[in-house]
């Protein structure tokens, strides 16, 4: 084991300075987006006055952009060039941060966010093509988890930053801007300062390599949609997402309003899901890596609706750590196994492409969360009499989509069996 140790350390040295400043880099851009998006709606209705079923509604179309806009911006990293992509991606995003916090109005936050959207979105393709040109061939595994690892690091670090922000320094939600704006000022200037293009792959003669266009892609897209198996597997994983990104819509104004605690509170317990992968997802990889693939996924699923649905039981931030802890779970299941899963429904000679849509149901997801939070939340005080049976409702529809997975493996395997 000693050995063991000493040689995953002795890897880390074989990844170069472009490698670990682009995913350092990638750390502070998590920072600074999880810090905003943690407070985002409690921004909006508390400073700025917009209503909290707009304040949601707008969280969810940022959302959707952020996680969307990646299946086209590649191409535009794909252009530039990686350092020049980087570049452009952290000033939108440092201005897009500080802007959003000096408008005013829904329009003028809703436009400030579309910068941020449009930022965000070169930085995802551009740090995994980063990862994958300048990891060693044996290590690419390595260099894939180390990313993962840093932007949850990320995850953890941004929204306690900025309830540290928030409360313990007095400065108010509206300063969380400014934490943001200097997390990206420091992966901008790690980029300047330490990153170089990466060189790129050998190609072999008489092949050459293909780049995407924008037409090309959205070729691919409709390919992609037009496939019922996939759509349909998209239509509960996006139910599943859903779900989760109500940690950010409806959860912020459960604490604060229904539960009477502070945003700092709220950061620290939402923070848990991030902290629970970053400690546990390598045992949890290794723990399910024999159970089969759409089992997996569906177990994931469930065991992350069960964690939603306790939180029902009590109206305690105890009882919501709790299932967030338990929702992480099934998340680090799910994880696991979704991307292979989604691999084996697309056909054998388009796989490349069909997973370069895999954000497509995290988008949707998080479109359905913003548009769902305030019905439900107002359904659930009004309607049912207390608003934590809120996350009843948001559970049941993570049992929905566990449900349908399941009824879904069991369709699939027949047909394939008669085919057979």
């Amino acid at each position: 084991m000693t050995e063991e140790k000493a040689g995953f350390f002795r890897s880390l040295t074989k990844f170069n300075k472009s490698f670990w400043s682009a995913n350092v880099s990638e750390l502070f851009e998590r920072v600074a987006f999880y810090g905003m998006t943690t407070m985002l709606v409690l921004y909006m209705t508390d400073v700025r006055g917009v209503s909290a079923d707009s304040a949601t509604s707008l969280n969810g179309y940022f959302t959707f952009l952020v996680y969307f806009l990646p299946v086209f911006s590649g191409v535009v990293a794909d252009r530039l060039g990686y350092r020049r992509a980087f570049m452009l991606a952290y000033g939108c995003l440092g201005a897009g941060y500080f802007l959003v916090g000096q408008m005013t109005t829904y329009w003028s936050i809703a436009g400030m966010l579309l910068l941020v959207a449009f930022g965000a979105s070169i930085v995802k393709p551009t740090v995994l093509g980063t990862v994958q040109k300048t990891s060693p061939g044996t290590l690419a595994a390595v260099g894939f988890s180390i990313y993962y690892m840093l932007v949850n690091v990320g995850g953890f670090l941004g929204p306690n930053l900025s309830g540290i922000v928030s409360e313990t320094m007095g400065l108010g939600v509206q300063r969380i801007f400014y934490s943001s704006t200097l997390a990206i000022i420091i992966a901008l200037l790690l980029i300047l300062f330490m990153f170089r293009e990466p060189a790129e792959p050998a190609v072999a003669e008489g092949e050459a390599e293909e780049r995407k266009t924008f037409g090309g892609i959205l070729r691919d897209f409709f390919t992609v949609i037009s496939n019922g198996r996939m759509m349909l597997l998209f239509l509960w994983v996006t139910l599943y997402w859903g779900v989760f990104f109500q940690f950010y819509n409806a959860m912020p104004l459960y604490f604060t309003q229904d539960l009477g605690t502070t945003e700092q509170t709220y950061a620290f317990i939402v923070s848990l899901d991030a902290l629970a992968i970053v400690c546990f997802q390598v045992v949890m990889g290794y723990l399910v890596r024999n159970i089969n693939t759409i089992r997996a996924v569906t177990l994931g699923i469930l065991v992350s609706s069960i964690g939603v649905t306790s939180m029902s039981l009590f109206a305690a931030p105890w009882m919501v750590a709790i299932g967030i802890f338990i929702f992480a779970v099934g998340e680090m299941t799910y994880a696991a196994h979704f991307y292979k899963y989604m691999g084996d429904l697309a056909p054998r000679d388009q796989v490349g492409m069909y997973m370069g849509f895999a954000f497509l149901p995290i988008a949707l997801g998080g479109l359905l969360a913003g548009l769902m939070a305030v019905p439900v939340a107002t359904f659930a005080r009004e309607t049912l009499g207390a608003a934590q049976l809120m996350w009843l409702v948001f559970g049941a529809m993570g049992l929905v989509a566990a449900g349908g997975m399941a009824l879904m493996a069991l369709v699939l395997k027949k047909r394939d069996a008669v085919a057979g």
